[in-house]
């Protein structure tokens, strides 16, 4: 028996050399989640950004657009209701009250994703407030956060879609034949 390796096609190439140039877009800025920056550059850097470039990497462009579309939507709202979920200050101190909030963010979230007609986007508007909440950040960290997430997704989703558009694609037209 003949062991058959899968071979490494276009998809894969694309999706490294997108989480690399989305890796080196943050070097020249010293841009690591140095806190000692402060505000939204002091959350910043480069994992949510290659996170992004894996998770909208697909077949097609077309696909990769979607994909793009639905993950920055997931993170607006979920960065949105996860900073609104701090605002009455109740959800800092008391473990009970954090998480009916945490149940809430979702419910909303999913909802929201779903008036918006994106459910794929349903994950990231959850994963969002619910690492906001669980961190317990406050004040105006919480806005940068949320705010440096929404950037590093935008270059991801860029950058992928840069990437997926420029590099050939080597899938021919025609499907192949079956012996």
């Amino acid at each position: 028996m003949k062991l058959q390796l899968p071979s490494v096609g276009m998809r894969t190439i694309k999706t490294a050399v997108a989480v690399m140039l989305s890796y080196l877009v943050f070097v020249p800025f010293g841009l690591f989640y140095r806190e000692e920056l402060g505000g939204v550059l002091g959350q910043m850097g480069p994992l949510y950004a290659c996170i992004a470039c894996v998770v909208c990497m697909q077949s097609s462009l077309g696909q990769s657009v979607q994909s793009g579309i639905s993950r920055l939507m997931g993170v607006a709202v979920g960065g949105v209701l996860g900073v609104l979920a701090l605002v009455p200050g109740a959800v800092a101190s008391h473990t009970l009250v954090r998480a009916v909030v945490l149940g809430a963010v979702c419910v909303a979230g999913i909802w929201l994703c779903l008036l918006l007609n994106r459910p794929a986007a349903c994950t990231m508007a959850c994963v969002v407030p619910c690492i906001i909440l669980v961190n317990n950040m406050m004040g105006a960290e919480r806005f940068f956060y949320a705010a440096a997430r929404i950037i590093e997704t935008v270059v991801g989703v860029v950058i992928a879609l840069a990437v997926n558009a420029l590099l050939p694609d080597h899938r021919s037209e025609e499907p192949p034949e079956k012996e």
